[in-house]
C-alpha cells in the first residue's frame, strides 16, 4: 500500500514540527513490525521544500519520494516582495493562478499509484484531491468554523475520514456535519517526551526567574498582546519584581510586538529570543510556559511542557488547552484576552500562592495520551 502525506509546504511552525514527528514514528513502525513492511510512504507538498531543517531530514530519509506539485511556487512566492503594488500584484495573482490550473492538468498521472490520500493540513489539497478516487483522510488542524472559512465544507464529504485532534473538535463536527458522524475520529498529536528531556539538556536559557512563551509572532491567533499587557500588569503591581517575559518564535507580526513591547514599562525585563530550533532548554528552566492563544488545533507546547515537568498556564480557548491540563487539574486555565486573570495568574506563580507540584504530577501522569507509541498505532490502524 502507497500511503501518500499531502502537506502544502515545509516552513518551521507547529503543523510541520508534528508531521516529521509522525512520519519517524511510522517509519519506526513499518522498520520493525512486519505486518507493516508493506506500507510505501510518500510526500506531496505544492512547493520545494527550501527550509535546511526539513531539507536534513528528507535527505537523512531518501527513501521518501517527495513530489512536488507546483514547481514554480517558491519563484511565485518571491516575486510577493517586488509586486506589492496594483497592478503587479494582481497580475502576478492571476499567472500563479493559471499556473496552478494548468499543472493540475497532469496531477492525476503524477500520483496515480498512490492508493491513500492523507491531506494532512486542513484540507490544502482539496482542488487536487476531489477528481480523485481513492482512500482520502482529511487531517484538520484547526477548528470546525475554519472549514467553512476556507470554503471546504462542502467538500468535506469527499474525504472517507476526517481526524481532528481533540474530542472538542469531534463533539462541534458533529453538531454541524451530523450525516458524517461515522467518519470523524480524534487523534492526539505525538510527542517523544525523551528526545524532549533530552533536548532540554542542551538547549539554551537564561539565568533567574521568567516566564516563557513559545508560539508564531501572530497576534490573530495567538493573543500576544494580552501576553504583553497582563506581564505589564503583574509587573507595576508587584514592585517591578526582577522576573522576565522571554518569547520565543518569529512570525508576520514580530516588529508590530515588538513595538508594543517596547512601549511598557516591563520593556527590560521582556526577551525575543526569535526562533528557535531546540526551545527546550528555555521551557525546562521557566516558571511556567504560557499560552495565550484566541484559538488553537491542540496546542503542542502544553505538551512538552507537561513532558519537561513544568506548569503550564493557557487560555480556555477552542480547542485543547482544557482537555490536555485536564479541565484545571494539570495546569491553570484564564479566559481567552482577560489581562487581569492572567495578571493574577503570574503574581500567585511569584508568591507560591499555587498548588504546583500537584498540578505538574497530574499533568505526568496523563501525558500517557500523548504518547508515540500510542498515537502512532491509532495512526498505523486508520490506515
Amino acid at each position: 500500500m502507497k500511503v501518500a502525506f499531502c502537506i502544502p509546504n515545509m516552513i518551521v511552525g507547529g503543523v510541520e514540527s508534528v508531521f516529521i514527528r509522525t512520519l519517524d514514528g511510522i517509519l519506526e513502525r513499518i522498520a520493525n513490525d512486519k505486518k507493516y513492511k508493506n506500507i510505501e510512504i510518500c510526500v506531496i507538498t505544492h512547493a520545494k521544500i527550501t527550509e535546511p531543517l526539513y531539507k536534513n531530514w528528507f535527505n537523512k530519509h531518501p527513501k521518501i519520494k517527495i513530489i512536488v506539485l507546483y514547481p514554480l511556487e517558491n519563484y511565485f512566492e518571491g516575486l510577493i516582495k517586488i509586486t506589492e503594488f496594483f497592478p503587479l500584484r494582481q497580475i502576478r495573482k492571476i499567472s500563479f493562478s493559471l499556473y496552478k490550473k494548468f499543472k493540475r492538468l497532469g496531477i492525476k498521472r503524477k500520483i496515480q499509484d498512490v492508493d491513500v490520500f492523507i491531506d494532512y493540513k486542513n484540507c490544502s489539497f482539496w482542488k487536487e484531491l476531489r477528481s480523485i478516487n481513492k482512500r482520502k483522510i482529511a487531517w484538520i488542524h484547526g477548528n470546525v468554523a475554519y472549514l467553512s472559512n476556507i470554503g471546504v465544507d462542502k467538500y468535506i464529504d469527499d474525504y472517507d475520514k476526517i481526524i481532528g485532534l481533540t474530542d472538542d473538535f469531534v463533539t462541534e463536527f458533529n453538531t454541524v456535519f451530523p450525516n458524517l458522524a461515522k467518519k470523524v475520529a480524534r487523534i492526539y498529536n505525538p510527542i517523544d517526551k525523551n528526545a524532549i528531556i533530552k533536548m532540554s539538556k542542551t538547549g539554551s536559557y537564561i539565568e533567574g526567574k521568567y516566564f516563557c512563551h513559545v508560539s508564531r509572532l501572530d497576534n490573530t491567533q495567538k493573543d500576544i498582546n494580552t501576553l504583553l499587557l497582563a506581564f505589564e500588569n503583574f509587573y507595576l503591581n508587584n514592585e517591578k519584581p526582577d522576573i522576565k517575559l522571554v518569547i520565543i518564535g518569529s512570525g508576520p507580526k514580530e516588529k508590530e510586538i515588538k513595538k508594543i513591547a517596547n512601549s511598557l514599562s516591563c520593556r527590560k525585563n521582556i526577551v525575543f529570543t526569535g526562533k528557535l530550533e531546540n526551545p527546550f532548554g528555555y521551557m525546562k528552566h521557566a516558571m511556567a510556559n504560557v499560552l495565550s492563544s484566541k484559538i488553537e488545533g491542540l496546542p503542542t507546547v502544553l505538551v512538552e511542557s507537561m513532558a519537561l515537568g513544568v506548569l503550564c498556564v493557557a487560555s480556555n480557548c477552542k480547542y485543547g488547552p482544557r482537555e490536555i491540563l485536564l479541565n484545571g487539574s494539570a495546569g491553570l486555565l484564564f479566559d481567552v484576552g482577560n489581562v487581569k486573570q492572567l495578571s493574577k495568574i503570574f503574581t500567585d506563580i511569584y508568591k507560591n500562592k499555587v498548588d504546583k507540584d500537584n498540578m505538574i504530577d497530574c499533568a505526568t501522569e496523563s501525558l500517557y495520551r500523548f504518547e508515540s507509541k500510542v498515537i502512532n498505532k491509532q495512526i498505523m490502524d486508520l490506515l
